[in-house]
């Protein structure tokens, strides 16, 4: 069974920002993690712009992503979650399918690259051309499933602005940022780059 990532990242209003790394760390993810399915969490601060985060969660399938546990979590914000929820800003948000995966690092990555692709784009990064360039380097290519992401949810409504739904990503995830650069331009040259930093 392919496995599957659900992709978020999101700015947060600036006074707010210690109380919301507080519950990510200390409610939100362990929460995450208690869930069927769910067996990793990744959280990254973007490298170029201040208040702006991107969470990884890793899962055993997309049906994880939208299961009936998982969206009965959703239905019933906590306290904190209702309060944090409303200080989101620019929220992407995608569960996805993960056709190419090179592989777990030995340890997390501290450089994230996330370069969204169109279509044509997307077709170019094979199999092969991913296991070429992975050097040192996790490379995954994530597929939006629009199905699983657009669920209508009381903890998307807490949300100032409605969600966004990113294109095909890749994601280049690695210790050293040359490796990660060298893998992008690789894989995706001439495309806009984000980068990001545990």
């Amino acid at each position: 069974m392919e496995s599957a990532l659900l992709a978020i990242w999101n700015a947060v209003t600036p006074e707010h920002e210690t109380a919301f790394n507080s519950w990510y760390d200390g409610e939100h993810v362990p929460e995450r993690l208690a869930l069927p399915g769910f067996l990793s969490a990744t959280r990254y601060h973007d490298a170029t712009r201040p208040h702006y985060y991107c969470a990884l969660y890793e899962a055993q399938s997309t049906d994880a992503l939208s299961s009936p546990k998982y969206l009965a979590r959703l239905a019933d914000p906590t306290p904190a979650t209702t309060a944090i929820m409303a200080q989101f800003r620019d929220m992407n948000r995608a569960v996805c399918s993960l056709p190419i995966d090179t592989g777990a690092l030995s340890a997390p990555g501290g450089t994230l690259l996330i370069i969204q692709l169109d279509e044509a784009k997307a077709a170019s990064v094979t199999p092969a051309a991913a296991a070429a360039a992975a050097d040192e380097v996790r490379i995954r290519l994530a597929r939006p499933d629009a199905a699983r992401t657009q669920v209508d949810t009381p903890e998307k409504k807490l949300r100032a602005t409605p969600d966004r739904l990113p294109p095909t990503l890749l994601l280049i995830e690695g210790n050293d940022p040359a490796l990660c650069a060298k893998a992008a331009d690789q894989l995706a040259p001439g495309q806009q780059i984000g980068r990001a930093h545990v």
